[in-house]
């Protein structure tokens, strides 16, 4: 029995163990399981014979401390979802599968030409979505509670906002449980121009993505990328127990 599990704290919010549960039902896959596992508790995780975890907000950058190593876009973006424990040498490689999962989202989003983006939130996702938009030469602002140089404070969200028509929010404010929660962006001035991403995907429809669509704002929400980045995860555990052989 190979064992996978969700690494975080809170877990709540998270659709993962219900999304490979109903994957390993529906698939008749009967030689995997999974589970969750407090953060808290990460010394004591390692020995529980795990072959592969997800890690999930605030995590995505500390866990790279405990790992061995890194491929190479986990690397350069600076933040984990996906980690592969090697089961006899325990050597553990982190991965970004949020990276493939953002990528087809934006795509599919059909994102018009010419935009600029303002990322709301400077954590480990955040730097999934840089990555990405300077793939596409999208040029962006950050807006962080704690800017650091190159960013912006969210007081001044409304001196740009105009020019900023792709607003994409990386911060955990709407994840359930905490539902009634928001970004404190100036929502008077989002027009019908402007398109707004929620990564969020717990509720599907946050404050966030109603308040901007109420002004005519085209939105999406964050479980598209979800799904994508839960089966580019699989697909990199079920690579690793072949090419190792375990």
């Amino acid at each position: 029995m190979y064992k996978l599990g969700l690494l975080g704290t809170p877990l709540t919010h998270s659709f993962s163990k219900k999304y490979f549960d109903y994957k390993f039902q529906t698939e008749n896959i009967n030689n995997f399981k999974y589970d969750l596992y407090d953060f808290k508790q990460i010394h004591k995780i390692w020995n529980q014979s795990l072959i592969g975890l997800n890690i999930t907000l605030p995590y995505k950058i500390n866990i790279i401390n405990y790992l061995d190593k890194l491929d190479v876009i986990s690397k350069e973006v600076q933040s984990v979802n996906t980690v592969c424990i090697h089961p006899f040498s325990k050597e553990k490689i982190g991965y970004n599968t949020d990276v493939i999962g953002f990528e087809k989202l934006l795509l599919n989003f059909n994102i018009k030409s010419n935009k600029s983006a303002l990322i709301l939130g400077s954590g480990g996702v955040s730097n999934t979505v840089k990555y990405i938009l300077k793939k596409y030469q999208i040029q962006y602002l950050i807006a962080s509670r704690t800017p650091t140089q190159k960013m912006i404070q969210y007081n001044s969200i409304k001196n740009i906002i105009k020019d900023c028509q792709l607003i994409i929010n990386t911060t955990p404010l709407g994840q359930f449980p905490n539902t009634s929660t928001y970004p404190q962006i100036p929502y008077n001035l989002i027009t019908k121009k402007h398109q707004c991403i929620d990564l969020v995907y717990n509720p599907q429809q946050t404050i966030f993505l109603n308040k901007c669509k109420a002004k005519g704002a085209e939105v999406i929400g964050g479980i598209e990328m979800f799904n994508l980045q839960a089966e580019a995860a699989w697909k990199i555990w079920t690579q690793f127990i072949k090419k190792n052989n375990v």
